[in-house]
């Protein structure tokens, strides 16, 4: 199978080039770990930045949403706080705290807005997947397949895991515990129901950016499997030194294992230093839960205080990163110096750290960002002391590692993989000789990950499995007939008790034209179904969907562009707001499915230039263009058929018109119908004239609707040219 280029193969190691190529080509799941320092935050902004499906990131805490750059899996599901048993088990009590699917619904509505943001869905990313337990993993795997109206696992969508689940475990209540373990062989995500039916592509990133001494790697890797030898320990050990040797190391952070701890050792040492306190407050505004600061709302300084910097350098000059140690050297209230190294001084800057929601775009059923409120502060923190958990994902020089009492399993794999090297290691006291044990099932789990050689000669066989189901999707318009039917329904009162009514015969001859689209659609279906199971695949589907898209993007376009004129002759009417809705909904539908054909045509085309299809690209596409420019149009309240008209009385081509602004010629066309049924428009300066004859004999013989006339009249003449003649038609009938 041929490789795909990519530009992450100059970026990343191979198994991260491997993991993006099933994100990106196929719809598995894909669960990425890797050890401390691998880039596993790298690859997840890699994806985020460029991947062409609609994206959301979450992760089970608000901290971890806040670093990551996404929301908590709780407010995006609206999941119920409690257990969820994936069974449907009696309970005593209503209020009770565990949740099942038959309870799952029973009080917890999701608004019209949410439930379209994530049918949008396509891709979502869960990061620290290891505080994530496998019952909260189901209860949102039912709660994505209910408000999406798909019995897939997760409604769908594709969810790639981020994390390293020999780190820190997730936390379980032992009463909790207790209701759990009959229905789970642990509470780690990959013991989820959902995952047994579809189990996730497993891809570890091996090569190690934080420590380059293999001796050291080594070590860490049998810690990070319960494989350390008893040569490891005394290794260690011959690091501890005693506690009065350690309280004046310079440079050093104290790390262990409780937060009390932690912030005793802060506040001691901050006293103990003489001169002025200078406090800064963060700027918090709007909506920003206290539960998700990222770090102190006040920070309280002075000179020498031992701090560190808790984000990369956003400049790009790289003169610290997350984890770096230094001394705050001259303060003022508006100032703050940290001096690293010798001669190294940095003057900080403020960081704004954003609390954001996911909104699906109207006009272009994008989902993006929508900011919520920030919190702004000086990125460094006091750095004598930090517990274990919070050390996660930094990155220290020296440390001081306290485990003395109870540590869960995998701290001490994540205390040392903190450091770059053992030279920087001091051990506060001396470690036991068998540290805690790691769950067998999560060291099973760890060591069943796919061969770089398997993950490669499997994927073309997901890729046509994705492409198979990608064109299901795109070409059965379920979702459309479904809302058609609804809206056709509606039709029940007489025309003197509702206004809608007087629209009936505008609906059904609608209705009537996305019937015969939807035959084409399956049979389209069944080629390609054969088509996938050619050697030469791409090159046949790639020259299919060409065509295809040529077909079905104008024909779609043209119904859009039906259902925008109908609005704007209605809109000052009164009592139809409610009508205007559905229609909407139903214009909602068409643009997504354009959007889908669009997305697998370049999908497809990609392929075959043996390319990864990227956000980028999927923008600059004619489609996508044309929305943006709807966008603005709407902004300056401006009728899009009067800008086309306008642009047209200046003299432009239907074709200059429609590169302008970014339609493809038919929607122009459609845009000057209703000029030229008002009179202010010639149709033979559009079509010829021997063609409006022609149409017009037909539409004289009984056949009014441009369906039954382009039956009749066959492929030498356009849906745009039978619009502009029955336009043309309607200007010569007496108002």
């Amino acid at each position: 199978m041929k490789m795909y280029l990519y530009a992450m193969e100059m970026e990343f190691q191979e198994m991260a080039v491997i993991a993006a190529k099933y994100v990106n080509t196929t719809d598995k799941h894909i669960f990425l770990t890797g050890r401390a320092g691998t880039g596993k935050t790298t690859f997840l902004r890699h994806i985020v930045n460029n991947t062409y499906k609609n994206t959301i990131i979450a992760a089970p805490t608000g901290i971890a949403a806040i670093n990551a750059g996404g929301v908590t899996l709780h407010s995006l599901l609206q999941l119920p706080f409690g257990i969820f048993i994936p069974e449907n088990i009696p309970l005593a009590d209503s209020n009770s705290p565990i949740n099942t699917p038959q309870t799952l619904f029973r009080e917890r509505k999701m608004n019209s807005t949410k439930r379209k943001l994530l049918q949008e869905l396509e891709l979502l990313i869960i990061d620290e997947v290891s505080m994530l337990r496998a019952d909260l993993l189901d209860c949102m795997d039912h709660i994505l397949r209910n408000l999406r109206r798909n019995s897939s696992p997760f409604g769908g969508v594709q969810i790639l895991f981020i994390g390293d689940l020999l780190q820190l475990p997730p936390v379980v209540k032992e009463a909790d515990r207790q209701w759990l373990n009959p229905y789970y062989k642990s509470v780690y995500f990959f013991n989820a129901r959902a995952l047994q039916q579809t189990p996730p592509i497993q891809v570890e990133l091996q090569k190690i950016y934080r420590q380059s001494d293999q001796d050291f790697i080594d070590l860490l890797n049998r810690l990070r499997h319960n494989e350390q030898t008893n040569a490891d320990i005394r290794l260690l050990n011959e690091y501890h030194q005693p506690q009065h040797e350690i309280e004046n190391k310079s440079g050093y952070i104290y790390l262990t294992t409780h937060n009390y701890k932690a912030d005793q050792i802060n506040q001691n040492r901050l006293k103990a230093l003489e001169g002025e306190i200078f406090s800064f407050d963060a700027e918090i505004s709007v909506d920003f839960p206290e539960n998700m600061y990222p770090t102190e709302k006040q920070l309280n300084l002075k000179v020498d205080t031992q701090v560190m910097f808790i984000k990369n350098d956003p400049t790009g000059e790289g003169r610290f990163f997350n984890g770096k140690i230094g001394k705050v050297s001259s303060l003022s209230d508006k100032n703050i110096v940290v001096k690293c190294d010798k001669n190294h001084e940095i003057t900080v800057d403020k960081y704004t750290w954003e609390n954001i929601r996911y909104t699906l775009n109207k006009s272009t059923n994008e989902i993006e960002e929508k900011h919520l409120g920030s919190f702004v502060q000086y990125p460094i923190k006091l750095a004598w002391a930090v517990t274990i958990h919070k050390s996660q994902g930094l990155t220290f020089e020296k440390a001081v590692l306290d485990l003395e009492g109870t540590f869960a399993p995998g701290q001490l794999y994540v205390a040392l993989s903190r450091l770059t090297s053992l030279n920087g290691l001091i051990l506060a006291s001396h470690l036991p000789s068998v540290p805690p044990e790691i769950d067998d099932a999560l060291i099973s789990f760890s060591k069943s990950f796919q061969e770089e050689d398997f993950l490669t000669s499997e994927l073309d066989k997901h890729r046509r499995e994705f492409l198979m189901k990608f064109t299901t999707h795109t070409f059965r318009f379920d979702r459309l007939a479904t809302q058609l039917t609804y809206h056709l329904r509606g039709f029940n009162k007489a025309e003197n008790r509702s206004i809608k009514q007087q629209y009936l015969d505008w609906t059904k001859e609608f209705h009537n034209s996305f019937k015969n689209l939807n035959e084409v659609g399956y049979k389209f279906i069944n080629q390609v179904e054969i088509i996938v199971r050619e050697e030469d695949y791409i090159s046949i589907l790639h020259n299919r969907m060409a065509k295809a898209s040529a077909y079905f993007v104008p024909i779609l376009t043209e119904l859009k562009d039906e259902i925008l004129q109908h609005k704007n002759k209605i809109k000052d009417k009164k009592k139809v707001k409610g009508y205007i809705k559905e229609l909407e909904e139903i214009e909602a539908l068409i643009i997504h499915y354009i959007k889908q054909i669009i997305k697998l045509d370049l999908l497809v085309q990609s392929a075959k230039e043996n390319k990864i299809l990227t956000k980028t690209a999927l923008q600059q596409s004619s489609f996508y263009q044309s929305l943006k420019s709807t966008v603005s149009q709407k902004k300056d309240k401006t009728p899009t058929s009067v800008v086309s008209f306008d642009m047209y009385k200046q003299g432009k081509s239907i074709a200059e018109i429609a590169k302008e602004r970014g339609f493809v010629e038919s929607t122009i066309l459609g845009h000057l119908c209703q000029f030229i049924e008002q009179g202010e428009i010639d149709a033979t300066k559009i079509i010829s004239a021997d063609k409006i004859d022609m149409i017009s004999k037909a539409y004289a013989a009984g056949h009014e609707k441009s369906s039954e006339i382009k039956a009749v009249m066959g492929d030498e003449y356009s849906y745009a040219e039978i619009k502009v003649a029955l336009a043309h038609i309607k200007s010569l009938k007496p108002a």
